[in-house]
């Protein structure tokens, strides 16, 4: 059976087309000096700045792989499953490179960054120099490369879970089409065109899709106010009752909260506190799936980005180095244990 739009969906997310581009660039820190540069660009595959064509491409490709897969009888749909999980692995692979050599504090990385994280092994990269090429890697384009995993991984995640649900559903072509035609009419009356698929809940190993999350992070008793004491600084004052809502009653927020720091620091926070066991209840993968919904945090750019659940899994539940620059600190007097900060870099 030809199954071309769920190849061509797959090759697209697995695909990185580098551009290469002129630009004023500083290139140490402690100083204002700009020197115009070659570099490395991937912005145009992101969901920020003027990229949205890019996204909406995705979500387009996913809809029709869809299509592809909901026509196939269920055996099949489980074959295709396992190849979609192969492609879901090398993704969480990239995450575990991608943290060991990702740096918020850098401004410049080693011309041989995208080999140390492996891109051009784990995906096609079109137009890739060698490392000796007189063209940089900007912190920039190791944030946008980021940015654009976690938009790729989560179209794929999509896939999968709406091909685990129409197994048990047994959910026909013919209501597939139902089902689009009524998210479209939805999107239109929303005056959201780029929006069509709502983010569906990723799914991880060892997790029925269509079963309930049993484990649920539980703060000790006294930790969630403790934590919220030291996180209050790194929100704007009008999310401070949103997040204290968050934290002290599990009252999530409608939209996310902005981390005014980076991303691995709120998820080191709570990795600390998972690893304490003042978190309990849960498994870290459960957390990270609790945590993502929830935040945001911001860029070097200053723009807000989204902490997917690989994002986050990358940073949580495998072996990477130690987070540079932590907000919090958690020591032990007799048998309670008091949440500290650390010096701060304010943003």
């Amino acid at each position: 059976m030809n199954m071309q739009h769920l190849q061509e969906f797959l090759t697209r997310i697995q695909t990185f087309d580098l551009r290469i581009v002129e630009d004023d660039i500083q290139m140490e820190s402690g100083t204002n000096e700009k020197e115009h540069v070659k570099a490395y660009d991937l912005t145009y595959q992101t969901q920020y700045y003027d990229s949205f064509s890019y996204r909406s491409e995705l979500r387009v490709l996913k809809d029709m792989a869809f299509i592809d897969l909901i026509t196939l009888d269920k055996e099949r749909i489980k074959l295709q499953l396992a190849e979609l999980s192969k492609v879901r692995s090398r993704f969480k692979e990239f995450w575990g490179n991608y943290n060991q050599h990702y740096s918020e504090m850098k401004l410049i990385y080693d011309r041989s960054f995208i080999f140390s994280v492996r891109l051009d092994y784990l995906f096609i990269v079109n137009n890739l120099q060698s490392d000796g090429a007189d063209i940089e890697v900007t912190s920039k384009f190791a944030e946008d490369l980021g940015d654009s995993v976690k938009l790729r991984e989560k179209f794929l995640m999509e896939l999968i879970y709406d091909a685990e649900n129409s197994i048990k559903e047994h959910l026909s072509f013919e209501d597939f089409q139902k089902s689009l035609h009524a998210k479209k009419q939805e999107a239109i009356q929303a005056d959201e065109p780029t929006e069509i698929s709502k983010v569906q809940e990723a799914v991880f190993e060892n997790e029925p899709p269509t079963k309930s999350i049993d484990r649920y992070p539980t703060f000790k008793p006294g930790i969630a106010s403790q934590l919220l004491d030291l996180l209050r600084e790194y929100f704007v004052s009008a999310d401070h009752s949103k997040l204290e809502r968050l934290l002290l009653s599990d009252e999530a927020p409608e939209r996310p909260l902005v981390f005014r720091g980076f991303g691995n620091q709120l998820a080191d926070a709570f990795k600390q506190l998972f690893d304490a066991r003042l978190i309990v209840g849960c498994q870290m993968a459960d957390l990270e799936r609790w945590i993502a919904p929830k935040f945001n945090y911001l860029s070097n750019q200053a723009e807000a980005r989204e902490l997917t659940e690989g994002y986050l899994n990358g940073l949580m539940s495998t072996k990477t180095r130690p987070c540079k620059s932590p907000i919090l600190k958690i020591e032990q007097k007799e048998d309670k244990f008091y949440i500290l900060p650390t010096p701060r870099n304010k943003r």
